[in-house]
């Protein structure tokens, strides 16, 4: 907050700085808040969603990890929000038969988005790394399908 005090003239932070400190839920409320569609579709845009799967993406990412954080079970869960999807899709996304209300689904919505956020992220080799160390772990309980890091997502 110095460095923002000492560099800027502005009373109010940069939206960049503030999603740095808001939490996961705020940003998703402030995204919902927006009154002007144009604002919205282009953010939206910017991640190659249209406005409502991009909104329905930012709760379930929400939910997800508020679940995570507070300590709730994730392992076999059934959601209960549906996302919503897109009319097409501009970037590799899944192909196999998945249940939408299984944390997979959420694992691969957080996934699409880190692939534009940050492209050569490491997601995909934790997420073996823990399935490693702990082998007793149902993946089919979680929703993971049959083949499933062979979809487009995750190469």
């Amino acid at each position: 907050m110095n460095h923002f005090k000492e560099t800027y003239t502005n009373q109010y932070p940069p939206s960049w700085m503030l999603t740095e400190i808001l939490p996961f839920g705020v940003i998703t409320n402030i995204y919902s808040n927006i009154k002007n569609k144009k604002i919205k579709k282009r953010i939206a845009q910017s991640f190659g969603l249209q406005v409502a799967p991009f909104e329905s993406w930012l709760t379930i990412i929400t939910v997800t990890r508020n679940s995570c954080c507070h300590h709730a079970r994730v392992w076999n869960r059934v959601f209960s929000i549906r996302a919503t999807m897109p009319i097409r899709m501009s970037r590799p996304w899944i192909t196999l038969p998945t249940d939408p209300l299984k944390v997979y689904f959420d694992m691969c919505i957080i996934k699409y988005f880190l692939g534009i956020i940050s492209p050569n992220n490491d997601m995909l080799d934790k997420m073996n790394r823990l399935f490693a160390t702990f082998p007793e772990v149902d993946k089919a309980a979680l929703g993971f399908p049959f083949g499933w890091e062979n979809e487009p997502l995750w190469q």
